[in-house]
């Protein structure tokens, strides 16, 4: 497939706006035409043993969730090895995507794949995502005499991309709802202008963001069965299949009856929020402090083992995404750089 058709696809899969605002994600490293994909490289780091090995596999490009390209850079030398990275990724004409914090707030992204590890009986996201609504940014209500109602409704549903409606409030009086957007504001001028001094008063609201349901920042949810705490860590363990995790327990014998979990770097995100269990990857010392004296407990897995094992599931969602066209391949050698010694 050629790689715009590729980053389109992607781009379908889970809008970049889904990202947080301080993030970078997308096509980061591109070729030059033609350049088509063959073999799809995924891994959550793109470390130098990484690349390596994507090179050896003969991808052609690389899906790396975390993204290796973060703050603005001015020259691309073999001093950092960040840059040896791109470089060497341009060498070898390979391109670059990163998804990050898209994927984070996705529905059946990588906090679905991390809560997963729990039979649940109800699931949300704790930080809901809220987009701008593409259709309309105004609401705009005109109360009116019912006489000059028609007129009005006639003249404002001309106008394009609105939507209007009526209803009677009064044996005399309508309320007119119109919702449109602030570059409307000439045309409704032009149609209500001959009768201001008629109309009884006019209200106009903000339409400019709606929540996406099921997708947003961590997830959280209740069990169908509460479980012990080290029920709950060997569930962890065998989902993230580590041998290890770290646990701060709460004070007394905790039940798990709920559980927030957060991929990455979850200290921001499950902060204050209600439930007997949070899992991520990591949080200060003071952030699980304040979890276990208010009567949480807490599992940390290491930044990028809450992560990686979601690419197993991606590596099937993409494989329908482009029919089997491209040969996706998930790395052996990337791996969280911490570990139990």
């Amino acid at each position: 497939m050629k790689l715009q058709s590729v980053v389109g696809l992607l781009y379908q899969y889970a809008s970049p706006k889904l990202a947080g605002d301080w993030d970078n994600v997308g096509l980061l490293v591109e070729p030059s035409d033609p350049h088509e994909v063959t073999k799809l490289f995924l891994t959550n780091d793109l470390t130098p043993p990484v690349l390596d090995e994507a090179i050896e596999e003969k991808a052609n490009m690389i899906l790396s969730y975390h993204p290796p390209l973060f703050s603005p850079i001015k020259r691309l030398t073999q001093v950092n090895w960040k840059d040896r990275v791109i470089t060497k990724c341009i060498e070898n004409r390979i391109a670059v995507f990163s998804p990050h914090t898209s994927y984070d707030a996705l529905e059946g992204g990588v906090n679905d794949w991390l809560i997963s590890a729990f039979d649940l009986q109800n699931k949300c996201p704790i930080e809901p995502t809220v987009m701008p609504n593409k259709k309309f940014s105004k609401k705009r209500i005109f109360t009116v005499p019912a006489d000059l109602a028609p007129t009005l409704v006639q003249g404002l549903s001309g106008i394009k991309g609105t939507v209007t409606t009526s209803i009677a409030v009064e044996p005399d009086l309508v309320q007119i709802s119109f919702l449109g957007n602030q570059d409307n504001a000439p045309d409704v001028m032009e149609v209500i202008g001959d009768h201001m001094k008629v109309i009884k008063s006019i209200e106009s609201y903000d339409l400019q963001k709606v929540v996406w349901p099921g997708y947003g920042m961590g997830r959280k949810g209740t069990l169908k069965e509460p479980m012990t705490l080290n029920e709950a860590v060997s569930v962890v363990k065998k989902h993230t299949n580590l041998e290890h995790v770290r646990l701060a327990a709460a004070p007394g014998e905790p039940q798990v009856s709920s559980v927030a979990v957060c991929a990455g770097s979850g200290g921001s995100v499950l902060r204050n929020v209600p439930a007997s269990l949070y899992v991520t990857g990591e949080m200060s010392h003071h952030e699980v402090l304040q979890a276990v004296y208010n009567g949480t407990s807490v599992i940390l897995c290491d930044h990028s083992n809450t992560e990686r094992g979601y690419l197993h599931m991606l590596r099937q969602e993409l494989n329908k995404l482009f029919k089997e066209k491209i040969d996706i391949v998930i790395s052996k050698t990337d791996r969280d750089p911490l570990e139990i010694v």
